[in-house]
C-alpha cells in the first residue's frame, strides 16, 4: 500500500513485490558484469544485464508502478522497449559510492523517478534536505519521487542494490550525454 510521505513529492510502498521476484532479480544480475558510473556528483556501479529487456522482471515491476502512476500523474509508462535511463539495476561500492546533492529537471527526466530497493541497509539514506526527510533503503521498499527536488544519497556500508529509473524520460537515448557509461547498460 502506498503512503504519501511528502505531499505531491514522495511516496513509499514497504511491501511492493514478492520475495521470489527480488531473489530472481538478484540471482540474474550476479551473472552479469558491472559498469562503473562516475561523474562529478556521483559514483556507483550498474549491471550490464539488460534487465530492461526481460519481461519477467520489467512487467511485474512496471505494471505495479503504473497503478500508482495512473493515480499520481494520470498516465502510465510503457512496460517494454525501455532505455537504460528509464530502468536500470544499480549497486553501491560499499563505503565509496554516493550521490552529492542534485536534482533532475522534469523537462529532461519526466515527472518522477522510482527506486525499488532489493537489499536491507543500515545506512545509505536517501535525503531530501528541503523537507528534512530521509529514508534508509530496505528490501522490498519502493519509492516514487517527483523530479525537480534537490536530494542526495549518503555513503553506504552495504551494496544498496536497487532497480531505478525515470519512467517518463524521453525514450531517445540521451544517456550518452547525461550519464557516463549508461550507453553500455
Amino acid at each position: 500500500m502506498w503512503k504519501e510521505e511528502i505531499k505531491d513529492v514522495f511516496w513509499t510502498n514497504h511491501n511492493f513485490l514478492d520475495d521470489e521476484y527480488i531473489d530472481n532479480v538478484l540471482k540474474y544480475s550476479q551473472q552479469h558484469s558491472l559498469v562503473e558510473v562516475e561523474q562529478k556528483d556521483t559514483h556507483y556501479e550498474a549491471y550490464a544485464d539488460l534487465l530492461r529487456s526481460r519481461p519477467e522482471f520489467t512487467y511485474p515491476l512496471l505494471s505495479k508502478l503504473n497503478e500508482q502512476y495512473q493515480i499520481l500523474f494520470n498516465k502510465k509508462t510503457q512496460t517494454t522497449g525501455m532505455s537504460s535511463l528509464q530502468i536500470v539495476k544499480k549497486r553501491f561500492v560499499p563505503n565509496k559510492s554516493f550521490y552529492k546533492p542534485h536534482k533532475e529537471l522534469p523537462t529532461i527526466y519526466g515527472e518522477c523517478v522510482f527506486m525499488f530497493y532489493l537489499t536491507d541497509e543500515i545506512d545509505g539514506d536517501l535525503v531530501i534536505p528541503e523537507f528534512n526527510y530521509r529514508i534508509t533503503p530496505k528490501r522490498n521498499l519502493c519509492v516514487i519521487m517527483s523530479t525537480g527536488y534537490t536530494h542526495l544519497v549518503e555513503k553506504c556500508s552495504g551494496e544498496r542494490q536497487v532497480i531505478t529509473g525515470w519512467s517518463f524520460a524521453p525514450h531517445n537515448r540521451l544517456t550518452k550525454e547525461l550519464r557516463k557509461n549508461y550507453d553500455k547498460l
